[in-house]
């Protein structure tokens, strides 16, 4: 049953590179309560269990059902289907029907018992149950090393990070000061308070730290900003799930920032760009999402040179902003985003690259290299 060991684990395999947050620990679990004898009653519940333990949203039970019905499927119905026995026995030998009759025995002897022929005990066919049972609990071996079929595609749309992940780095994205009324205990305060005068008047107090972190986001829209218009949404979503609801203003652009902002997707509602930074810009964090020109994959030195105009505007008003780019950092190379990431801090859309965008807007420095005299 090494085909049966090998296909679960493939599918487990596909379902992780697919960003379905699966651990060793889950591969385990299952594993274990199929040991266990459950899940064995037939196909469907077998199926059903698995998908209990690696498929938690609709979108990871589509890609659980199709890893399911290639891989493993086939070698479930080779499993389950029994194998029909011809049943044979040995047939006790002719009596001649012309004699009737038996010659008497003597009352003194007892007759000796004859050996009777038995048929010859039939194999029945095993339940699905005890066939599947005795499959699935052979040892299950991790194994890294297999091939899968070479044409296999996903058409279901996922991102390559879900907002959850993403709340959860935007969460770091804090700049607490204290503000408001003093009702907190200052205990430095209230010692020093005392050492001064040798007696304790009363409490000194401080106000409670807030966080005041304000993010504008500026979007690039259509264009070839298109493909990438669900992954721009989940990022928006998670950063008011992650803790900024009602600090967040979001402006849209096409290309480049250039005059105006527009507070649509549509490209309408017209601001000037400096009023919009004069506003929303000043003394707060700002992200810019586009591609830079690596989607279509050319270089555009007049693009290169508005960005860089802008940049400069930018900069007068806050040092704390950051790039996101939706295109992995290797199609950079030869285009308009190369020029522009050697002037502000560009990261592709990814845990690891979030994580390094909102390092940056909370006041960390910029990498070597870059900035707009580099």
């Amino acid at each position: 049953m090494a085909e049966l060991d090998t296909s679960l684990f493939q599918v487990f395999q596909r379902l992780r590179r697919n960003g379905v947050p699966l651990g060793v620990s889950d591969y385990l679990e299952a594993i274990e309560t199929i040991r266990g004898g459950m899940g064995l009653e037939d196909n469907d519940r077998f199926k059903e269990l698995l998908r209990l333990f690696w498929a938690k949203s609709r979108e990871d039970q589509e890609l659980f059902d199709t890893a399911f019905a290639e891989l493993v499927e086939p070698h479930l119905k080779i499993i389950t289907t029994p194998i029909p026995r011809t049943p044979t026995s040995i047939a006790p030998p002719p009596t001649n029907p012309e004699s009737t009759t038996t010659a008497p025995q003597p009352p003194s002897i007892s007759p000796e018992p004859q050996p009777q022929l038995q048929p010859q005990e039939v194999q029945q066919p095993q339940p699905e149950k005890v066939i599947l049972a005795s499959a699935v609990k052979q040892s299950f071996v991790l194994k890294t090393d297999f091939t899968e079929s070479p044409h296999s595609y996903q058409l279901t749309p996922r991102l390559p990070l879900n907002r959850r992940d993403m709340a959860g780095v935007w969460r770091q994205l804090r700049r607490p000061q204290r503000v408001g009324v003093p009702e907190e205990l200052d205990v430095e305060g209230t010692i020093d308070s005392i050492c001064r005068t040798g007696l304790l008047l009363r409490p000194v107090l401080q106000p409670r730290r807030r966080n005041l972190a304000c993010l504008l986001v500026l979007m690039d829209q259509q264009g070839s900003m298109v493909p990438f218009v669900p992954l721009i949404e989940a990022a928006i979503e998670s950063i008011s799930r992650g803790g900024l609801l009602g600090k967040i203003d979001c402006y849209y652009f096409h290309d480049c920032p250039e005059q105006f902002f527009y507070q649509r997707p549509t490209l309408t509602n017209a601001w000037p760009l400096e009023e919009v930074l004069q506003e929303k810009a000043k003394g707060n964090s700002v992200l810019i999402i586009s591609d830079g020109g690596a989607a279509r994959g050319y270089y555009d030195g007049m693009r290169v040179g508005d960005t860089k105009t802008f940049l400069q505007t930018l900069s007068t008003y806050t040092y704390l902003y950051a790039w996101l780019n939706p295109m992995p950092q290797n199609r950079w190379l030869t285009t308009t985003a190369e020029d522009i990431a050697n002037m502000v801090p560009m990261f592709p859309l990814e845990r690891e690259g979030l994580e390094d965008a909102v390092n940056i807007l909370r006041g960390h420095p910029f990498p070597a290299g870059v900035g707009l005299n580099e």
